[in-house]
């Protein structure tokens, strides 16, 4: 998985650059765990702990991440929600779509250890941990 960090001493704001199919992966860190050092280590043990064949399941605020057999969905709350609220009588016949390509994405185990852990080598070697942003 090719990935781009970056961080701007200007605003102060960090952002991952993956490929578009894959953004909702960098949403789900930034807005699950911004730059909390200890709740990327422990996703990263939990993440680490896996064998080939086992499963586990994340629930954040915003973001859901499922593991089994070495395949990772990130998915939206959003998304779940529509699996089991049918849609109003008034958006029922009509055309409109949900644009889920921001809303999850896939990859293997493997890609998203190595992801986590560049990332928290990037943030930790940033001086923005020093003016007042959460670690």
């Amino acid at each position: 998985m090719d990935y781009e960090f970056s961080y701007s001493r200007d605003t102060g704001h960090f952002t991952i650059e993956l490929p578009t199919e894959q953004d909702a992966l960098a949403r789900f860190l930034l807005d699950e765990f911004v730059l909390d050092q200890a709740g990327y280590h422990q996703l990263l043990r939990e993440l680490q702990a896996l064998g080939a064949s086992g499963s586990w399941t994340y629930q954040g605020k915003s973001w859901s991440l499922f593991v089994e057999d070495s395949e990772v969905l990130v998915c939206h709350h959003s998304l779940l929600e529509l699996e089991h609220e049918p849609l109003p009588d008034k958006l029922a016949g009509s055309d409109l779509v949900l644009d889920e390509d921001n809303l999850q994405a896939e990859c293997g185990l493997q890609d998203l250890i190595r992801l986590v852990e560049q990332w928290q080598v990037f943030i930790a070697g940033q001086p923005s941990r020093l003016n007042g942003a959460r670690r």
